[in-house]
C-alpha cells in the first residue's frame, strides 16, 4: 500500500478554561474553517485517499460491496403508505437516482413519480437532490416532501398535488436531520409544521394549502413547555381535525403539547413533572393510544389516554402492563392496536384489540430489525400495516399483514441471503456487573480453533437500540475469514430507560467499559488478538471509537470512526446555526459549560486525552465536508494530535468526503467510501477479499 507523507501541523498552543476545566490546544488553529486549516484537511484527505485506494484489493472488494449492497438499503425504498385510496413509497428517482415519493393505485404498483425532482428542488443542485421525508395528506390528495441536496443536512418542504403532480409555490426551510413531519388536516385543506423562533424556541406554524383555507396563528412554546434539546414536533392531528398533540423526537418520543385547533389553545399534554418517553397515535377523536416509559415502566406500557383529561394519569387506562419486551412504537390501523418491541435485541411485531385482548405475534425469523420502527420508533401514518425487517444475513424485504388474519405478504423479497453465515449471541460483564449482550457474526464452517481477525461495531447513546441489520459491506469481510462483533452497549434502548439513564450524562464512562468488556471477553474466549482486532463506530459510535482509541490502545490493531465527535468539550461552534443540534449533544453528553459535567466530558474525550509516546492503533476517519453535527474540525484537531503523540508507527488517516453530510444514500458515494475504509481494516488485519 503506497502512502504519501502526512503534513505536520504546527503546534500553536492557546489556553482554555471550559467549564470548570482549563487545558492547553495546540490545534486551535484547526478548529476553524480558515484558509490554512481547510488546506491541511485536503492533504490529509489526499493522502488517506491515496492510500485507501493503492490497496492491492481494493478495485475487487469495491465491486464485492456493490454487488453485497444492492437492495439492502431500506430507507431508500420504503414500505408502500395507504393514504385515502392510494398507495405511496419512496424510491430511486429515476433521473437523478436520488430518493423520491411514488404513488400508484394497489399495493404492489410500482406506480409513477410524483413530481420531476428538477421541479422539486428549483434552486437546488438538482443532480444531488433527494427527499428526505414524506408525509402524504389524509386522503391521499397532497403530499408534502423534504428535499435536501448536495449532502446539506438543511432543505425545504415542497408540496405537490397527487393527481397532477404540480408542485405548489409552497418552500419552507427548515432541517431535514430532525425527522419531524408536517401534520395535515384531515380534509387537506392545510397542515400544521414545527420550526424555531428566532430566540430558539420551539414553535408550530399552520401553512394554508387549498385556496380560500385561512391563515391560523403561530404558538410559541416556553421552554418549560418544550425543551431546548427537543430535535423536532411533529403535530399528529386527530381524525376529525380538532386536536393536534406535538410529539417530538427522534431520540426520546415524548407527546409535550395539546392544541385544541378550533380554539387556538395549546397546553401541556402530560402531568406535571412527568419524566418519561409518551408516544402513539390516535385511537378515536378524543383518545390517543401510546407506549409509556417511566422509572416505575422502564420497557414500557401501553395505555389510552382521554385527550381533554390527559394531564390526570388517573383518568389513562391501561391496556397491556409491562412485559419482558422493550416497547418501541405503538400504533393504531385497522382497528387494531399495533406494536413493534424489542425481546432479546430483536425486533418483533404484534397487534391487539384495544382492550388489550387479542393478541397475535407476526411469524417472522430473528434476530432482526425494521428501520422505520427501530430506527425512528414510530409508525408513520398508514390505513394498513407494512414494514420492513431484515436480519444480518437478510437484507431487508418489505412485508404487508393483514391484521384480521395475521397472513403475512412479501410485497419485496430480500435481494440477498446469506446462507453460509453463523449468528450466535453471547454475554460480556461490564466493571459493574452488568451483562452487556453482542452477537457473533462469522462462516458457518469457520472454526475458532485460533484466533481470527475481527471487527465490533457498536453504538451506546442516544436511546437508540443497535439492532441486528444486514451484513451488506461487510460480507466481504466475513466470507474472507473475519469475525463480526456486534455488541449492544448502555446508553441505547435495547432493555429500556434504565438502560439508557445508565450510559448518559454523568453514567457516559459505563458506555466505554461495555465496549472494552466485550473486547476482552472475545480475546479471552480466544476469538481473536489485539493484533487482529479492529473496531468501528459511527456517529456516537465515532466517538466510542474516539474513545477505544485513546483509552485502550491495547486492544485494537486498527479503529475507524466514521463521523465522530472528538473534542467533547467544544463540540460544536457556539452560533445560533448550531443550536438546535448543541441542544440535542447536551442531551445525552451534557453541557461542557457547566462545572460537574466539563470534568466528566475531559476525562474522556478523545482530543484531550492523547499522551505523547503512546503506541496508538492505526486509525482511519471518515468525515463529511456538509455534517452539521460531526464537524470535519473534530478530524482536523484530533489527526494532527495523533500524529504528534503515537509512537506506533502505524498509518493515522483522515478522509472528508466533499458534498456529504451525516453519511449517504448515494452508491456512488456510499460504496466506495465503505470500499476505502472496510480495505483500509482488512490489509491491516492481514486479510484479502474471497
Amino acid at each position: 500500500m503506497k502512502s504519501m507523507a502526512n503534513p505536520d501541523a504546527p503546534r500553536r498552543p492557546v489556553r482554555k478554561t471550559i467549564g470548570s476545566v482549563s487545558f492547553q490546544d495546540p490545534y486551535d488553529w484547526l478548529q476553524r474553517d480558515t484558509d490554512e486549516a481547510l488546506a491541511w484537511q485536503w492533504q490529509q484527505d489526499a493522502v488517506a485517499e491515496q492510500a485507501a485506494r493503492s490497496i492491492p484489493f481494493y478495485g475487487q472488494l469495491k465491486q464485492q460491496i456493490a454487488e453485497s449492497t444492492r437492495g439492502s438499503n431500506a430507507f431508500v425504498e420504503s414500505p408502500p403508505r395507504l393514504l385515502g385510496k392510494k398507495w405511496f413509497r419512496t424510491g430511486a428517482d429515476p433521473t437523478s437516482g436520488g430518493r423520491t415519493v411514488f404513488v400508484g393505485d394497489r399495493i404492489d404498483d410500482p406506480g409513477r413519480a410524483i413530481a420531476s425532482m428538477a421541479a422539486l428542488a428549483e434552486g437546488q443542485e438538482v443532480a444531488s437532490a433527494m427527499v428526505m421525508w414524506y408525509e402524504p395528506s389524509p386522503n391521499g390528495e397532497f403530499v408534502a416532501m423534504m428535499v435536501c441536496a448536495s449532502g446539506a443536512m438543511l432543505g425545504e418542504w415542497r408540496v405537490a398535488e397527487v393527481a397532477t403532480g404540480k408542485v405548489l409555490d409552497i418552500r419552507i426551510a427548515g432541517p431535514g436531520y430532525t425527522g419531524a413531519v408536517p401534520g395535515w388536516l384531515p380534509d387537506a385543506g392545510g397542515f400544521y409544521f414545527n420550526d424555531r423562533a428566532d430566540d430558539g424556541r420551539h414553535r408550530l406554524r399552520f401553512q394554508p394549502v387549498k385556496p380560500g383555507v385561512a391563515a391560523r396563528a403561530e404558538i410559541v412554546f416556553d421552554y418549560s413547555i418544550v425543551p431546548a434539546n427537543v430535535s423536532g414536533l411533529t403535530p399528529e392531528v386527530s381524525p376529525d381535525g380538532r386536536f393536534a398533540i406535538g410529539l417530538a423526537g427522534p431520540h426520546e418520543r415524548i407527546a409535550y403539547v395539546l392544541g385544541d385547533l378550533t380554539t387556538g389553545r395549546w397546553r401541556r399534554f402530560l402531568p406535571e413533572g412527568f419524566a418519561g418517553e409518551c408516544s402513539g397515535s390516535w385511537l378515536d377523536e378524543r383518545t390517543y393510544v401510546a407506549r409509556v416509559h417511566t422509572d416505575d415502566y422502564p420497557r414500557g406500557r401501553i395505555v389510552a389516554i382521554p385527550v381533554t383529561s390527559s394531564t390526570d394519569e388517573s383518568s389513562w387506562r391501561e391496556i397491556e402492563p409491562q412485559r419482558r419486551a422493550v416497547l418501541r412504537a405503538v400504533a393504531v390501523m385497522s382497528g387494531r392496536i399495533v406494536v413493534c418491541d424489542v425481546l432479546d435485541v430483536s425486533a418483533r411485531f404484534r397487534s391487539l384489540k384495544p382492550d388489550g385482548s387479542d393478541e397475535r405475534v407476526l411469524p417472522l425469523a430473528g434476530p432482526g430489525s425494521s428501520m422505520i420502527a427501530m430506527i425512528f420508533r414510530r409508525f408513520d401514518s398508514n390505513q394498513q400495516l407494512t414494514f420492513d425487517y431484515q436480519t444480518f444475513v437478510q437484507s431487508s424485504a418489505i412485508y404487508h399483514a393483514d391484521l384480521a388474519t395475521s397472513k403475512l405478504t412479501i410485497l419485496r423479497a430480500a435481494e440477498t441471503s446469506l446462507h453460509d453465515i453463523r449468528v450466535t449471541q453471547h454475554f460480556a460483564t461490564s466493571l459493574d456487573g452488568t451483562r452487556v449482550p453482542y452477537f457473533v457474526v462469522q462462516l458457518a464452517d469457520l472454526a475458532l480453533d485460533k484466533p481470527r481477525p475481527a471487527l465490533v461495531t457498536a453504538y451506546g447513546g442516544f436511546n437508540v437500540a443497535l439492532m441486528p441489520t444486514y451484513l451488506a459491506h461487510l460480507v466481504p469481510f466475513v466470507r474472507a475469514g473475519g469475525v463480526f462483533i456486534h455488541a449492544n452497549l448502555r446508553g441505547g434502548a435495547e432493555y429500556g430507560k434504565q438502560w439508557h439513564e445508565s450510559g448518559r450524562l454523568a453514567c457516559k464512562w459505563n458506555v466505554f467499559l461495555d465496549l472494552f468488556a466485550v473486547a476482552e471477553k472475545v480475546i479471552a474466549d480466544g476469538v481473536t488478538t489485539p493484533e487482529l482486532f479492529a473496531m468501528m463506530g459511527g456517529s456516537n459510535g465515532g466517538l466510542l471509537a474516539g474513545v477505544a482509541i485513546v483509552h485502550r490502545p491495547d486492544l485494537w490493531r486498527v479503529v475507524v470512526p466514521v463521523v465522530p465527535i472528538f473534542d467533547q468539550l467544544e463540540p460544536l461552534p457556539l452560533d445560533e446555526a448550531s443550536a438546535p443540534v448543541r441542544a440535542i449533544f447536551y442531551e445525552d453528553y451534557g453541557d461542557p459549560s457547566h462545572p460537574a459535567m466539563s470534568k466528566v466530558l475531559y476525562s474522556y474525550s478523545p482530543y484531550h486525552n492523547l499522551r505523547e509516546g503512546v503506541a496508538y492503533p492505526a486509525v482511519f476517519q471518515v468525515f463529511g465536508e456538509k455534517d452539521l453535527g460531526c464537524m470535519p474540525f473534530h478530524g482536523r484537531k484530533f489527526t494532527a494530535a495523533l500524529l504528534h503523540a503515537t509512537s506506533s508507527g502505524r498509518p493515522v488517516h483522515l478522509r472528508v468526503w466533499k458534498n456529504t453530510g451525516h453519511g449517504s444514500l448515494d452508491p456512488a458515494v456510499a460504496v466506495p467510501q465503505a470500499a476505502e475504509w472496510v480495505g483500509f481494516v482488512m490489509h491491516e488485519l492481514g486479510l484479502r477479499p474471497a
